[in-house]
């Protein structure tokens, strides 16, 4: 039996979350919370709102671990700090993401579709790799922070904490972005 997963956030992120996480194969999803969207309210796949974000402890003994599919670094931190006192972070790998040898990735984080992240970097917690990054090797990336779709990241490069980077955006080598 897969161990069971919720996803916190009920918007489009969390549709391309969700997908990553049947593509990985891993976990059995119970449903989404969302604290904008009618509970009971279908979001993908069949999947429904169960309940707020707030009220997580009433999900509590139905899933082992949580996802945070919000897009908004600071909001999805402070749901990931309250939600990791009740259920586990899970950390969602696309499988058609590329992972180099000896990388690290914080718990919480999302690899989605078609990233990479070369060997010998280093990805923070509660991170989003979007579809289409490249972090080269050696590269550091701080927790909580989103790398928009198509984002490149050249060899040994730092990237602060909570930064979203633009879609598209481009760091040479040896980059240190604050």
């Amino acid at each position: 039996m897969k161990p069971k997963i919720v996803i916190i956030g009920a918007g489009g992120h969390s549709r391309v979350v969700c997908d990553a996480i049947l593509a990985q194969n891993i976990y059995e999803i119970v449903g989404f919370l969302d604290g904008g969207v009618s509970i009971g309210t279908t979001i993908t796949q069949g999947y429904k709102v169960l309940e707020t974000p707030d009220n997580i402890a009433k999900i509590a003994s139905t899933a082992e671990y949580f996802i945070v599919a919000i897009g908004n670094n600071i909001t999805r931190e402070s749901f990931f700090n309250s939600s990791k006192k009740l259920l586990k972070p899970a950390t969602i790998l696309h499988p058609s993401a590329v992972i180099g040898i000896e990388v690290t990735i914080g718990e919480g984080c999302v690899a989605l579709g078609n990233s990479v992240i070369n060997a010998f970097s280093s990805i923070g917690k509660n991170t989003i790799i979007n579809s289409s990054v490249v972090v080269d090797h050696e590269c550091k990336i701080g927790n909580n922070t989103h790398l928009s779709i198509g984002t490149m990241v050249g060899s040994n490069s730092i990237i602060s904490d909570y930064y979203t980077s633009a879609i598209g955006a481009r760091f040479e080598s040896f980059s240190k972005i604050n």
